[in-house]
């Protein structure tokens, strides 16, 4: 497949108080550079429910060198290819006007049978990644042992402002709910620089969960659980 590149300007509402795209947001602009290659190559959404499936994020490895700042205009590139029998994996890079990585991810994807809600083998699917290359461009988040107790531990309800049009909760609120829920007592100083996010079992809304968060010097762990089992994990290096 070709590579596809997008600009796109920051807008206000993309930003923190100090002008700066919060991480959120490349998430976010991860998950629509998706959706645009996908669907230029007739894997999107319509050709998803269409065949009964749905396209579902297992894993997000994401490193930011810098946020970009309101206003400003930043260049969005991504390809994908098979990473194994159920797997698909996608890069996104984002740069600057003068070439400069601001931020890249890594993220691994499974076709979902929404009948039965498991896992689809993409050979089964005859969509046009079997046997093409997409290699990481990031680089293995290593963490440190992580004390037995947590620093903190915050009940949350899922709601409707978190669901999104699969019916069930957005990858990025996940992370949402991490960082608004970390203490300041527990949070080191500086802002995220890279965070991988492991999804393990869907939210949908009014889904009860606790968010467990831990810390170990710059490196914070949050365990989002819930009655019926570990929703997701996210792991953030502050710098």
């Amino acid at each position: 497949m070709e590579d596809l590149s997008l600009t796109h300007t920051i807008t206000s509402y993309e930003c923190s108080a100090d002008h700066l795209m919060k991480p959120e947001f490349f998430m976010h602009l991860c998950q629509e550079m998706a959706e645009e290659h996908a669907d230029k190559n007739n894997l999107g959404y319509g050709w998803a429910v269409e065949n009964h499936k749905i396209w579902v994020e297992t894993r997000g490895n994401y490193e930011l060198f810098r946020r970009p700042a309101w206003k400003e205009t930043i260049t969005l590139r991504t390809n994908t290819g098979q990473a194994g029998a159920l797997q698909a994996r996608r890069f996104v890079e984002m740069t600057d006007a003068e070439g400069n990585v601001l931020a890249r991810a890594d993220l691994l994807w499974v076709l979902i049978d929404i009948t039965t809600r498991r896992p689809f083998p993409i050979k089964r699917a005859n969509v046009p990644l079997i046997g093409l290359e997409c290699p990481p461009i990031t680089e293995e988040l290593v963490c440190p042992e992580w004390p037995a107790e947590s620093c903190a531990t915050t009940p949350h309800t899922a709601a409707r402002r978190d669901i999104d049009f699969n019916g069930h909760i957005n990858n990025s609120a996940y992370l949402v709910w991490a960082l608004d829920s970390l203490p300041a007592d527990c949070t080191p100083e500086g802002n995220p620089a890279r965070i991988y996010v492991a999804f393990r079992k869907e939210c949908m809304l009014g889904t009860e969960v606790q968010i467990q968060h831990y810390r170990s010097g710059n490196f914070t762990r949050h365990v989002i659980n819930s009655a019926e089992g570990i929703r997701a994990e996210i792991d953030i290096l502050w710098s």
